[in-house]
């Protein structure tokens, strides 16, 4: 199934660098020489160079995170996607143009990050207004910390301001406090939340660290290539034998029990479903603008026999359906 690449290949991440997706990409083509580090400046755009220019081989998108759950950017990407006129379609099965072929979990640990030097937390008292920058599904990660922040320092105004990374917060904060600095004054702190990595990456100061409500907070990265492309990439070391599947469906209207018909399919073949989340969609259809489409994943052998009528099962259950990639399970899902 895979060969190694011996020209040079492009991942995409969101950048800038420093940022977690950056780390997913690394720690999935690590191994390999042949990889160019390629930043883009939002989720979406991830989508659309891998899709759309030829010199991009690989995507890492964030897809869900331990505390905070769904990167619903990432999820309806997906779904607009598959639900695109563009994408070829064998039966109700959707082809889309792109396919996951791997996973990386990264392990969030926040840092609170200031671009001035030889200040510590207790200094935040001397200013009146403190801005914090970051990514917005950092907030729900930090927000038991973020309320001991406020109430340390009850004289201190704090305003969050979002960001398209983690990175991109703390050139942010830099910047911003920079500009502000040229009238002289002392009383406003530009600061970020964000990783180590990008602390140091721009020379910036930790002034407190794993911030993080809930330890072992971890987001899951999908890496998606070029359907076309038929060479896959070796996978790193640190996968196993079982597979999961990543699978997109909608349903007829007020059809009742037609989603337990299609996780009935899952129970026949003794497959393993690790997951099920829905999205909204607006089809059109009827006027209506509540319909749902599903995603599920579940666990299987690769060398699963019958895995053709399995598919014909789930052609006949579901008015649209996707199958976005059967990758292999790393590792680090079971630590």
């Amino acid at each position: 199934m895979s060969s190694a690449p011996t020209e040079k290949k492009t991942v995409v991440f969101l950048g800038p660098k420093g940022t977690y997706s950056h780390q997913a990409a690394i720690q999935q083509f690590s191994h390999l020489d042949t990889i160019i580090y390629t930043p883009t400046s939002t989720i979406p755009e991830c989508f659309n160079q891998l899709e759309n220019n030829p010199a991009v081989s690989y995507a890492a998108v964030p897809l869900e995170n331990s505390t905070n759950g769904q990167v619903v950017y990432s999820y309806d990407l997906l779904r607009d996607i598959m639900l695109d006129d563009s994408c070829a379609i064998d039966g109700h099965r959707i082809i889309p143009q792109l396919e996951v072929i791997g996973e990386q979990y990264v392990s969030i640990t926040h840092c609170l990050i200031s671009p001035i030097a030889n200040i510590n937390l207790e200094d935040i008292k001397n200013f009146k207004l403190v801005r914090i920058f970051s990514h917005p599904q950092v907030w729900g990660q930090v927000a038991q910390y973020m309320s001991k922040l406020k109430k340390q320092f009850p004289d201190t105004k704090f305003e969050t301001i979002d960001t398209n990374s983690t990175s991109d917060a703390v050139l942010k904060a830099i910047e911003k406090q920079k500009t502000d600095q040229i009238p002289q004054t002392t009383e406003i702190l530009n600061i970020a939340i964000a990783g180590e990595t990008a602390a140091h990456l721009y020379d910036a100061h930790i002034i407190d660290e794993s911030i993080n409500d809930r330890l072992g907070n971890t987001t899951r990265f999908l890496i998606l290539k070029k359907l076309a492309d038929k060479q896959y990439p070796p996978q790193p070391p640190n996968v196993s034998k079982m597979h999961v599947n990543l699978l997109m469906f909608t349903l007829e209207l007020d059809d009742p029990g037609s989603l337990v018909d299609v996780l009935n399919v899952l129970k026949e073949y003794s497959l393993n479903m690790s997951s099920i989340s829905s999205r909204p969609y607006n089809s059109g259809k009827d006027g209506r603008k509540w319909q749902y489409i599903f995603y599920i994943e579940y666990d299987s052998d690769p060398q699963i026999a019958d895995i053709k009528t399995f598919y014909e099962e789930i052609n006949d259950r579901c008015v649209k359906w996707c199958l976005w990639g059967s990758f292999p399970r790393n590792e680090r899902y079971y630590q």
